[in-house]
């Protein structure tokens, strides 16, 4: 209902003009006011979209009112009334682009169409609004989509990343700039329901420059900027800052990887790749690490207990005849071990064979003519480089005799079982642990056979297949896009828009449209 204001220092006239409005029951507010300056006070305080008044008033007339709220609230309709049919003061009241001029006394049918006309105008304007505001919102999201997309080439490297393709919002891009790739990593989906609110905070927590790209229920990716690289300490409280703020907020868990500083945007997919090989460490660690690529891995901070944890990681994939996830575990113990050096060289050889114990028990029969050879090995061993040797001699050796006694199946068998899984129970909360669980194998080891036995991660498998159905539903059904989202198992649509649209460059609905 739009408010019309009523101005004549007559209260006859101005009750009058009331009474008429509530005898034509027509949607109107009206208020009134005595004079000009009366008049442009409820203006200036007050929501109003019409004005009817009189030309003649005390203190100020209705021409001037006309000419000063044309000035201060063009937005406003506007309608004189008077008994004077002058030429000067129509001239006077056109120039003030006056939707109406009135002759007293008013006569009903001109009332009518006057005030008709007026709230057409109110509609247009406010039609108008609206679509200046869709247009805004559209040019926004146009921008952020662009931006994303830029993104996504520059980890994938799928094309060069020219300086004029990541001008900032708020000025030109720098001639040079280095990026700083921090990866937010969770155990559990997170970023599918709190990715706004996660982002929102980091907005309000961290004052350099960044962009940002959720890869993942599971992953996002800051991008900060800066004109030099940022010192070691700066990263190490930045990625702090980042990883309290869903612990905080949410009980969240969540792991920081960071990257290599890239010297410029072409140079992100490098630092990309070594923030991935990175992540095949990461399940050894506790939920909350903090690693830095292209370092050693004991300098992530940990101590005698993160050992105590890599040992521990090491026992669980040899519990689980996961050779190859045992190996990456002495990979990452012998880094451990050859960066701290605190350890003497007793208790190191006290480790290891504490480790090979456990090997040779698991997988031989004859575990004690084993033991015995390996513990004078190790006992003999004189440096850190031959005791990882003849560990990974060892696991060579118990990985072969696994194969001969045909205990496990091929790489390939359990990638399709993996993929069967996955078509048959994509409308899940499908996660690597719940996988390598059914699949008898550590997560660690999953992860490692899947990427490399067909290329991608098991998280980009587990999306491209329900995109895939979710192409399928859209294209051959006329189920909501609500209702697909969760025969997909997201449980946020706006994820699953997001997802899909990161994927095919169109939103579901778009898609659905564009479908012959």
């Amino acid at each position: 209902m739009y408010r019309i204001l009523i101005v004549d220092d007559e209260r006859i006239e101005r009750e009058g003009i009331r009474n008429l409005i509530r005898k034509l029951q027509l949607e109107l507010d009206p208020i009134t006011a005595e004079n000009g300056e009366a008049a442009l006070e409820i203006v200036r305080s007050q929501r109003v979209d019409i004005v009817i008044t009189d030309i003649k008033m005390p203190f100020m007339d209705g021409l001037e009112l006309s000419e000063k709220i044309r000035e201060e609230k063009p937005d406003i309709e506007l309608i004189i009334y008077s008994a004077f049919n002058e030429f000067e003061y129509a001239r006077r009241a056109m120039r003030t682009n006056v939707s109406n001029y009135l002759l007293k006394p008013i006569q009903v049918p001109e009332f009518v169409a006057a005030i008709g006309r007026a709230t057409d105008a109110c509609l247009e304007k406010e039609a108008g609004k609206i679509r200046e505001l869709q247009l805004l919102e559209g040019y926004r999201r146009g921008m952020a989509y662009e931006r994303e997309k830029m993104l996504l080439d520059a980890i994938n490297g799928s094309k060069p990343i020219k300086p004029s393709e990541v001008a900032l919002p708020d000025g030109d891009a720098p001639e040079r700039e280095w990026i700083h790739l921090l990866l937010a990593d969770c155990p559990r989906p997170f970023f599918d329901m709190q990715n706004d609110e996660f982002l929102a905070m980091l907005g309000e927590r961290i004052d350099l420059p960044f962009d940002y790209l959720n890869l993942n229920e599971k992953q996002s990716l800051l991008f900060v900027r800066s004109p030099a690289p940022l010192p070691k300490e700066t990263l190490r409280s930045l990625a702090e800052t980042i990883a309290s703020s869903p612990a905080e907020c949410f009980e969240q868990q969540v792991s920081i990887i960071v990257g290599a500083a890239a010297d410029g945007w072409e140079r992100v997919h490098d630092a990309y790749c070594g923030v991935e090989r990175l992540l095949e460490y990461k399940f050894f660690m506790n939920d909350q690490a903090i690693l830095f690529a292209g370092e050693p891995f004991a300098e992530a901070s940990v101590d005698e207990v993160e050992l105590q944890s890599i040992e521990n990681k090491i026992y669980q994939c040899l519990d689980y005849g996961d050779i190859r996830g045992a190996k990456y575990g002495v990979e990452l113990l012998f880094s451990f071990l050859k960066t701290k050096g605190q350890f003497s060289s007793l208790y190191t050889k006290f480790i290891c064979s504490e480790i090979m114990t456990k090997a040779v028990v698991k997988e031989q029969k004859n575990s004690l003519t084993v033991i015995n050879e390996y513990l004078d090995k190790i006992t003999r061993s004189p440096s850190l480089h031959d005791l990882k040797d003849l560990l990974f001699d060892l696991f060579d050796r118990l990985e072969s005799d696994v194969g001969t006694k045909g205990k496990g199946e091929s790489a390939n068998k359990i990638v399709e079982q993996i993929k069967q899984m996955v078509e048959a129970r994509y409308d899940q909360d499908l996660s690597l642990e719940g996988i390598a669980e059914q699949v008898y194998l550590t997560p660690s080891y999953v992860s490692y056979l899947f990427k490399k036995e067909t290329g991608q991660s098991l998280i980009r498998y587990i999306t491209q297949v329900r995109m895939d159905k979710a192409v399928a539903l859209l294209r051959d059904t006329n189920m909501k896009i609500v209702d697909i989202c969760q025969k997909l198992g997201y449980r946020n649509s706006n994820y699953f828009i997001q997802s899909f649209r990161q994927h095919y460059g169109v939103t579901p609905a778009k898609f659905r449209e564009q479908t012959p």
